[in-house]
């Protein structure tokens, strides 16, 4: 027997494909998300240098925050997390404190409210849960996700994935041993419960790990696999992860004084800073494998401890916004008059980089201004 005509086909009274497939998805609308819009906004990282190579700052879903210690990892996942708070309604942090880090001292400078009681912790806060049980974590993320009758907005921080356990681990004695590759096992199965939901429904975490040994990149290498990362968490954690940053160790020349071109004194010229070294391992755009650096200023309590103002100066000279020619830093007419129209006065010449450094600390609404005009420049 022949085939039907095209004609007869499409004349079927039987459902088509499409009805079928929707029929499908309403009968198990509780195992996808096909049917909810999905929650898109970019946080700023603080840094005009690292907000430039993620596209304007980084987005709900995953993101891990590895490297060595005292390489900044904690401070940027703070800092993100401020800004988190400032400008997405709706939201709250929960920081999973999994290790014995997080120091009065790094809370202060965060510019972030932390709180441990349960009725405190309102729009704007940060709630600090004591746990390094993986199922509690889990379930306490997992539950935030998926019972949001308030529509909130949350960000995850797990300080870190290293002091995770599982509860049968925590309850043997100091002798048995542990599970072998634990930290992998439980990276695989808290991502399978909260990926698809942390980036359909705008809520963000970060992972923060530290790295076991060397990161080898070399192609050529005989009898070597290339690996992103051999920080705790396995492939998994490489495989959910948006973004992948890593956080170079800090060494002296990576120091900033108080005067640059002379040795460090303890008295003549402190320490006063320093830049963080990070190397992009994973991106959501073509910056993977890319270097960046931004400067941070020790002391500071407003909130955020990257010197944008620093950052700004490069590209403003970058830009030929300014020239600088012997003692002298001068702005250009053109600019000058741009900030003019939007109600700002930028005084013309500065002497030397500092002073014009410590200009720009202390009119705010100009740095900002600057790092905007960037950030829509180069993002764009």
């Amino acid at each position: 027997m022949g085939r039907k005509p095209k004609e007869e086909i499409s004349e079927s009274s039987g459902p088509t494909a499409s009805d079928r497939l929707l029929s499908f998805l309403k009968d198990n609308k509780q195992d996808h998300y096909n049917f909810e819009d999905e929650v898109y906004y970019k946080v700023s990282t603080g840094s005009l240098n690292l907000d430039i190579a993620t596209g304007g700052g980084l987005c709900p879903g995953l993101h891990r925050f590895i490297g060595m210690n005292e390489g900044g990892k904690t401070s940027e996942a703070l800092e993100l997390t401020k800004n988190f708070l400032k400008t997405i309604q709706n939201s709250r942090a929960l920081l999973f404190k999994a290790e014995g880090r997080l120091s009065k001292e790094i809370k202060e400078r965060s510019g972030i409210k932390f709180v441990t009681d349960p009725q405190e912790w309102v729009d704007g806060t940060c709630f600090v849960f004591e746990c390094n049980i993986f199922e509690t974590v889990s379930e306490l993320m997992k539950d935030l996700i998926q019972s949001n009758d308030e529509d909130k907005r949350y960000m995850f921080i797990l300080d870190s994935v290293d002091g995770l356990m599982t509860k049968g681990d925590s309850q043997k004695s100091m002798t048995e041993a542990t599970k072998v590759a634990g930290g992998a096992v439980i990276s695989s199965m808290l991502m399978k419960k909260i990926s698809l939901a942390l980036s359909k429904r705008g809520h963000m975490a970060i992972f923060i790990s530290q790295v076991r040994s060397d990161i080898k990149l070399d192609p050529y290498a005989a009898n070597k696999d290339i690996r992103q990362t051999t920080a705790t968490g396995g492939n998994a954690l490489l495989h959910f992860a948006n973004w992948i940053l890593e956080f170079e160790p800090k060494f002296n020349k990576d120091l900033i004084l108080e005067k640059p071109n002379e040795k460090y004194d303890a008295v003549k010229n402190k320490i006063i800073g320093h830049n963080v070294k990070i190397t992009i391992k994973k991106s959501t755009n073509e910056s993977t494998n890319s270097k960046i650096q931004y400067p941070i200023k020790y002391g500071r309590k407003d909130g955020s401890s990257v010197w944008r103002e620093y950052e700004v100066i490069d590209q403003i000279l970058s830009w030929e916004f300014a020239t600088a020619k012997g003692a002298w830093v001068t702005f250009s007419d053109e600019i000058i008059e741009e900030l003019k129209n939007a109600n700002l006065e930028l005084k013309k010449q500065h002497q030397g980089i500092d002073n014009l450094r410590s200009y720009l600390e202390d009119n705010k609404p100009i740095v900002d201004y600057f790092y905007n005009k960037f950030i829509n420049t180069l993002t764009s």
